[in-house]
């Protein structure tokens, strides 16, 4: 009896085990089925819900942007009309947007929530210098300071500075070198105190500058151009008595700076850019002399001369009559002195 009893319990132990068992399989499987159901609902929300750009005027915010226009910006931004939110790569339209001329960098930021629009932040391209090819041509380009160059016919509303660089139309310029070149100007615009209206580059041996009006005939810009730009100063006193004669200042040599001094007075335009390109064209060269010292109105017989000041010299100009051989003028020298008597 006690064997049957105990037989019986066993049976009903193992139906109750297996009852349970059953039950958490079920639990199981309708868990597994509710989680299907909702990564499905979610998939198919996520991919069915009107989460793309869909208006460029409403769902585009651009910010920052002067120069490159609101209809450049978003021909380029056409791609990423009616794509999802999440298909987007910022990275690439950023890329995109910076092959405008005019722009820098961009920053594209992406917004699902509450209504799905792109942010789009742009940095623009500081302007340094304007680019002709010719004096006679108004400018058709400006060129940063990164050196990228921006067509004014693309970008009309480009801030055209006062400096104009005249050069060949494949010419190219790198960040460092307008560095360079800016550091020049500046450099020429404090001793002058007047600020630099042209660089002409089409020559590359023989770069010339219109500082107001003194012309400046630079000659090779290698690395001696810092130092030879640095003796300006000390020539500026003699320069004064002929500006309105004088046709450049021969920046070129080592050891002195010729002056290009016209018989006449020469007339001065209203366009600082036809003013340079008629100083600095290639003159007549009958009645020119070459001189190493200060020059009379007695011997101002050629159509002009040119003064040679010794580098590093003031030189004054004297009353004393100087000699004319062949022609030719010949001017004396006398150097100039320091305020305490010392030759400078």
């Amino acid at each position: 009896m006690e064997a049957d009893q105990r037989r019986e319990w066993m049976k009903s132990r193992r139906k109750m085990r297996k009852a349970a068992r059953g039950a958490r399989l079920r639990r199981q499987t309708l868990r597994f089925m509710l989680l299907c159901g909702l990564l499905f609902c979610g998939g198919a929300c996520f991919t069915h819900m009107p989460w793309s750009v869909h208006n460029e005027k409403t769902q585009i915010v651009l910010r920052g942007n002067s120069v490159a226009s609101k209809e450049q910006v978003l021909k380029l931004l056409g791609s990423a009309m009616d794509v999802p939110i999440y298909r987007l790569d910022p990275k690439q339209l950023e890329k995109q947007l910076a092959s405008l001329k005019a722009v820098r960098y961009a920053f594209v930021r992406r917004y699902a929530l509450p209504q799905p629009k792109l942010v789009v932040e742009v940095l623009e391209e500081y302007p340094w210098a304007s680019f002709s090819t010719d004096p006679k041509l108004p400018p058709v380009a400006v060129i940063a300071q990164s050196g990228r160059f921006i067509p004014i016919k693309d970008f009309p509303n480009v801030v055209k500075p006062h400096m104009v660089i005249y050069a060949n139309p494949n010419f190219k310029l790198t960040s460092r070198e307008v560095t360079q070149w800016a550091s020049w100007a500046n450099y020429i615009t404090e001793q002058t105190g007047r600020p630099v209206d042209s660089i002409d580059m089409r020559q590359p041996f023989d770069v010339r500058i219109q500082n107001g009006d003194l012309a400046l005939k630079l000659g090779m810009p290698d690395t001696t151009l810092t130092r030879r730009l640095g003796r300006l100063v000390s020539i500026l006193p003699t320069v004064e008595t002929y500006v309105d004669r004088l046709e450049y200042i021969d920046l070129g040599l080592d050891n002195s700076i010729p002056l290009k001094v016209s018989k006449k007075p020469i007339k001065r335009l209203d366009d600082k850019q036809q003013t340079a390109a008629a100083d600095l064209s290639t003159g007549s060269t009958s009645g020119s002399a070459t001189a190493s010292g200060a020059m009379t109105a007695t011997a101002m017989r050629g159509a002009s001369a040119t003064l040679s000041v010794p580098s590093g010299s003031n030189a004054n100009i004297s009353g004393s009559t100087a000699g004319i051989v062949s022609g030719s003028t010949t001017i004396n020298q006398q150097t100039a002195s320091s305020p305490n008597g010392q030759p400078l």
